[in-house]
């Protein structure tokens, strides 16, 4: 579904940066909605006001916009026998407004509001920076239930009520993993991985062992051996900034735009995803559940709407490392099409390193061990995992006005009625 928004004129005149920083603030309560107890007790005497599609535009943008090109200014080619370089795990060109671990773009946001579940499958290229494409998954909002531990119970009061917008970002971190493997299995890497979950197996990795001939470093010395949950935990992490990150810019726009809303937890993100679909369907994640074993169930990827590089959605996990590659590496790739990089020098590309079959190989060696120990990859973090969410609605001022000075809103904030929603 292809959408295109108009850029109103109430946009022309901005706020600074410092501006918009200094007025950062959550302002959870909306027309409509209503705080039953405690000292800030009110009911909102106003119709919730859904968020108009262009005002949804430009919070998406703020998100996930396409941006140009990112510069690829990295180092790509290292330096004999020291661990340098290694600028080949920059995954893509574009460029989005957020920062993204290898430049991966890992990271989608799903929203609802009243008409729907959506999923954003392009956001906002820089030619039509308001043109966007959305898949819709549900034809009315996500009904998340008002309990621990689907909503925190702090959230329960005013997050996803009529007229909000709440903003989802989830995150694909099976994909930078396969990624950052191919970096950590390089020669002039050299990380050796075991599973002291059993027995400190090598992951599959024997056939890479220095002890053995190999490129790995498998003597605790060099100060390159990680278990695999340490492993897990150090990418789940790394991915999952972007979610953070996104929804601060969301915040950000929100102070432009005079909105109300905030960042918060999904209180249990697999939930959200889909574990359960019969307590709610959440976004409809599938889940890939191990045979026999005593292991939950792991988000994989919506079937034909946003798929990730692990069975049932490739063959083996031999093919996804091997389709990462061509992604790269391929006629079609990031490296291979001179009118996608971002340099004047049409055969910069051409001076990249590729990654070593030593390192592919030790890549799928790993993979095909941890699906096959596990029967999940990763092991111990989800291949999707859902951590923050940002919420979005329509402020009532006289709330804030009943309880606060008059200082605490801005004047963005004072006039978004009259300037969006008086014509």
């Amino acid at each position: 579904m292809k959408q295109l928004a108009a850029q109103p004129a109430a946009m022309d005149a901005t706020c600074t940066l410092l501006d918009l920083l200094q007025q950062r603030k959550t302002r959870r309560f909306g027309r409509g909605m209503t705080l039953p107890g405690g000292p800030l007790q009110y009911t909102s005497q106003h119709e919730p006001i859904p968020l108009s599609r262009e005002e949804e535009r430009y919070l998406i943008y703020a998100a996930i916009g396409r941006s140009g090109r990112n510069l690829g200014d990295m180092q790509f080619v290292g330096r004999p026998g020291a661990s340098a370089g290694q600028g080949h795990a920059l995954m893509n060109f574009n460029s989005r407004t957020v920062p993204s671990p290898c430049s991966a773009q890992s990271t989608q946001l799903f929203y609802t509001n009243d008409d729907g579940v959506f999923f954003v499958a392009d956001a906002a290229g820089p030619d039509h920076p308001w043109d966007l494409e959305v898949v819709q998954l549900q034809s009315s909002r996500l009904e998340i239930p008002r309990e621990a531990p689907f909503m925190l119970p702090f959230n329960q009061w005013y997050t996803n009520r009529p007229g909000t917008t709440l903003f989802m970002p989830v995150t694909n971190i099976a994909l930078l993993y396969l990624n950052l493997l191919l970096t950590m299995f390089s020669e002039d890497t050299g990380y050796f991985i075991v599973d002291t979950d059993n027995g400190n197996a090598a992951c599959g990795l024997d056939a890479f062992r220095k002890s053995a001939g190999g490129h790995l470093h498998d003597n605790l010395a060099s100060r390159k051996m990680f278990s695999l949950r340490e492993l897990d935990a150090g990418i789940c992490e790394t991915a999952v900034q972007e979610q953070g990150i996104i929804c601060e810019h969301l915040s950000l726009m929100q102070q432009a735009l005079g909105l109300g809303g905030g960042i918060q937890s999904v209180g249990s993100g697999r939930h959200l995803l889909g574990m359960e679909p019969h307590i709610y369907p959440g976004l409809g994640f599938h889940f890939v559940v191990p045979p026999g074993k005593p292991l939950r169930g792991n988000p994989v990827g919506i079937p034909q709407v946003w798929e990730g590089p692990t069975p049932p959605f490739v063959p083996s996990m031999k093919d996804a490392v091997t389709s990462l590659v061509a992604s790269k590496f391929g006629p079609n790739g990031t490296y291979g099409k001179p009118s996608e990089q971002p340099w004047t020098n049409p055969k910069a590309a051409q001076q990249v390193p590729q990654h070593s079959e030593r390192a592919i190989d030790a890549t799928i060696a790993f993979a095909d061990y941890v699906l096959g120990t596990y029967g999940r990859f990763p092991a111990h973090a989800d291949a999707c995992k859902s951590i923050v969410a940002c919420q979005t609605h329509h402020l009532d001022e006289e709330f804030y006005a009943t309880f606060y000075p008059d200082s605490t809103l801005p004047d963005a904030h004072r006039e978004h009625m009259h300037v969006w929603h008086s014509h």
